[in-house]
């Protein structure tokens, strides 16, 4: 019955990790399509230190993730919340779509969103999910 109970723990909290995930895809297919000729990478540093790296297509991804992204600049960032330790958004846009008439305070309030979207509270764990941990809350009866 326990290990059924811890199952069924672990498979909750991956079921909600797998969203979370599908949702920052989601928001940075949505970035893509709105400007498609930029490049968005984001890097989430965890308060525990680990650290994460998402990119779309047209942003190059680091061979060491010490080293950040090889292009772009920064254009959002957040220290110190809710989730995570430093949230920092990157943007690579091509030389002559800076020089047009761009739509740059439209791009600032979607990339305000995106670092909303990942800071929001909740209740899933950052970093990676440790199965143990199931089996540990619900054993001690903490999990209801």
């Amino acid at each position: 019955m326990t290990v059924h109970a811890t199952s069924n723990v672990v498979d909750i909290q991956l079921s909600a990790v797998f969203l979370l995930r599908r949702t920052l895809s989601d928001r940075l297919r949505f970035l893509s399509a709105q400007y498609p000729r930029i490049g968005f990478g984001v890097s989430l540093t965890t308060f525990e230190g680990e650290h994460y790296m998402l990119a779309n297509g047209r942003m190059a991804l680091p061979e060491n993730k010490a080293d950040g992204f090889p292009a772009g600049e920064q254009i959002a960032k957040l220290d110190n919340g809710q989730r995570f330790q430093t949230i920092s958004v990157f943007a690579d846009i091509p030389e002559g779509l800076q020089d047009l008439d761009f739509p740059e305070g439209k791009l600032i309030e979607d990339v305000i969103d995106l670092v909303e979207l990942i800071d929001a509270p909740s209740s899933l764990p950052t970093g990676q999910l440790n199965a143990d941990a199931g089996l540990n809350t619900v054993m001690n009866g903490t999990e209801g």
